[in-house]
């Protein structure tokens, strides 16, 4: 602790201003920079799901629009009268030429016609052939019942090429377990009607998946543009049969289409096992990709495949990457900037400190003559002054320590003359000490001679004439004669020396009383007097004449504060609470300062000029409310005035008559 301790000593208050503002600076960068890069990353990640999410609907619709782009022309061929004519008619050559056309408007890869027991009694794709169940489909059979339906539906081996035999071999892909020889379809159908709305036959077209870019591409054109990330597609779109991929844009790298890759077990168990929808990060064949994959159902609601729409992850993180790259960047420069600031700013500051020690080690070695420059404003300004200021005493000090060193020997002389004059004056205090034992038990005698001196005194100047040049030399006496009596009764009163004569007495009485008494005298010729007395005001036991004094000593202090012009506010209070009675007495004078509010109530203390006044009268009314069981106390604001409260105890016997 001690080796730590001198450790830190050795180090300059400037390299510890300096050190512990960089660990706070720093620890605050890098929780900030933290902070911000996960909220960056947090943001920019949060847009890529949404972008996927956005992406992902897109498809969706793709997807239905290619189902409806079926739909439609079966619908139409299916409910117009050219299908029912041939059949009435059995002109099977017009019938074929007729959805030929449709065939190769539409886009379709087959396209077959069954009777009303699901016979397929054409097939455009196959001319001449026919037989076989058509409504072992689920769409047909749903069209048989009078219903137009379009699905997702697998079809074997064997029903691909009863359809078309090439497409089988277009419908098969190989597998890292095998191949894949069924074939993902779009399928539509339609019901034939004839008079009655009895069902003739179906009308049946599909497009085969498995290997199909068309439906991807075309999503993917929508989406991303081409766009493209390094050497990745920016973006996915894939079609999948159970978990395999038959229809994709995504490429391998030898630069061939993924079709035959197998998705995660994660997501084949979520979407054809459990049928949920899958959001998250999935590996897609070379790369990371932001993915969402959706169940693809059947006409029964079975999920055989799945749809997934997904973007490049690497193109967000490198976007989240530059971007808290430059942040950190930014926060670098700006730390390193705020760093050379604080070091300019800290070194100035500093500055006069440093000169402070650099003096006080000359001061050490004996040298005197410095002086410590500062620029700096404030504190470290002032503590500049003041160690100047130091540096002058202490070199003043040191000429009057040579001074009184080079005068010693005639100090010491007068020193010793000091000294036996000092005994003289001890035992002279000595003798005038027991006098004054003697003259404190007759002070009370003193009040006496006082009035005496001050009748003779006062008749003499009254037989002289106003030229006389004594009369003003008597009156003078009069004066004093008149203060040291004031003294003299005051210092009774305050020993308490008179006795009080207790009484059940009205406080709003002697209030009236107290100011009829003083209305009269010049002083409060410009005073305001505000009264707010309680009527209701019970009686409390007092001596009526010493509260009397009590309450005429605050009025002629709040007229004496306030110059003899101003606002004097009296306010009584019963306070139920506290079964007590409450006066407050409020002037708007200069106000007492703090520094002497706490001795207001002490003897012989006053704020007036030497001669105004004697200190005793506030101390005289502090003896007399608390003898009486009261409590007086002083509240006061500098400028705007000064309140003086006085709380006695309501008289025990409520119901007796009131004197004042």
């Amino acid at each position: 602790m001690m080796q730590f301790s001198s450790r830190t000593r050795r180090l300059s208050l400037k390299a510890r201003l300096i050190w512990s503002y960089l660990v706070v600076l720093g620890a605050g960068g890098l929780v900030t920079s933290f902070v911000g890069s996960w909220i960056v990353s947090t943001t920019i990640m949060m847009q890529a799901r949404r972008a996927v999410d956005h992406d992902f609907a897109t498809a969706k619709t793709v997807y239905e629009q290619q189902l409806q782009a079926l739909r439609l022309p079966v619908q139409v061929a299916a409910s117009g009268t050219t299908i029912q004519g041939y059949l009435q008619t059995g002109d099977q050559a017009a019938l074929y030429a007729y959805l030929r056309g449709i065939h190769r408007d539409a886009g379709f890869d087959f396209l077959s016609l069954t009777d009303a027991s699901g016979r397929v009694v054409l097939r455009v794709s196959r001319p001449g052939s026919s037989g076989g169940d058509g409504s072992a489909i689920a769409v047909v059979k749903a069209a048989l019942a009078g219903k137009v339906a379009a699905a997702t539906e697998v079809l074997s081996a064997a029903q691909l090429a009863d359809e078309d035999p090439s497409l089988p071999a277009r419908a098969r892909i190989q597998t890292g377990n095998g191949e894949v020889s069924e074939g993902m379809t779009l399928i539509a159908a339609a019901p034939v009607e004839g008079p009655g709305a009895n069902v003739l036959g179906v009308l049946y077209g599909g497009l085969l998946l498995n290997g199909n870019s068309a439906i991807v591409d075309r999503v993917w054109t929508i989406l991303f543009r081409g766009d493209r990330f390094k050497v990745a597609d920016t973006g996915s779109v894939t079609i999948f049969r159970n978990g395999y991929r038959i229809a994709t844009n995504v490429q391998t790298v030898a630069g061939e289409r993924a079709v035959g890759t197998e998705a995660s077990a994660e997501v084949r168990d979520a979407v054809l096992q459990r049928g949920e929808l899958w959001r998250g990060r999935a590996f897609v064949v070379k790369g990371w990709y932001i993915s969402e994959y959706d169940p693809v159902r059947n006409y029964a609601g079975d999920a055989i495949g799945m749809l997934s729409v997904g973007i490049l992850e690497s193109t967000y993180t490198t976007i989240r990457n530059s971007v808290i790259l430059s942040f950190f960047l930014l926060a670098t420069i700006g730390f390193l900037l705020i760093i050379g600031i604080t070091y300019y700013m800290i070194r100035n500051i500093t500055r006069p400190l440093g000169e402070m020690v650099f003096a006080t080690r000359n001061i050490t070695a004996g040298r005197f003559d410095q002086e410590v420059q500062s620029n700096s404003p404030g504190e470290i300004a002032l503590l500049a002054d003041s160690f100047n200021a130091m540096l002058k005493s202490l070199r003043q000090m040191k000429g009057d320590l040579e001074e009184w060193g080079r005068t010693l020997e005639e100090k010491v002389k007068q020193r010793t003359e000091e000294l036996g004059a000092m005994q003289a004056r001890v035992a002279q205090s000595e003798r005038l000490a027991s006098l004054g034992m003697l003259a404190a038990g007759v002070a009370h005698e003193i009040n006496n001679p006082l009035g005496g001196i001050l009748a003779l005194t006062a008749l003499t100047v009254e037989d002289m004439k106003k030229e006389d040049p004594n009369r003003e030399t008597l009156e003078e006496v009069i004066r004093q004669t008149e203060r040291c009596r004031d003294i003299v009764k005051g210092l009774l009163e305050f020993s308490r020396q008179s006795k009080a004569n207790t009484e059940r007495i009205d406080l709003n009485r002697i209030l009236e009383d107290t100011l009829s008494l003083l209305a009269k005298q010049a002083l409060f010729f410009n005073i305001d007097i505000v009264r707010d007395l309680d009527a209701d005001l019970p009686a409390v036991m007092a001596d009526k004449s010493q509260f009397q004094q009590v309450f005429m000593n605050i009025f002629v202090n709040a007229v004496q504060a306030m110059d003899e012009r101003g606002t004097i506010t009296i306010r009584s209070r019963h306070n139920r609470a506290g079964k007590c009675v409450e006066v407050s007495i409020s002037d708007t004078g200069h106000g007492i300062p703090p520094e002497q509010i706490d001795r207001i109530f002490d003897p012989f203390f006053t704020t007036k000029e030497s001669g105004q006044g004697t200190g005793l009268g506030l101390s005289i009314a502090y003896g007399i409310v608390t003898t009486h069981r009261g409590a007086i106390w002083v509240g006061s604001e500098v400028g705007k005035g000064t309140t003086f409260t006085i709380r006695m105890p309501v008289a025990v016997e409520v119901g007796a008559d009131v004197e004042a």
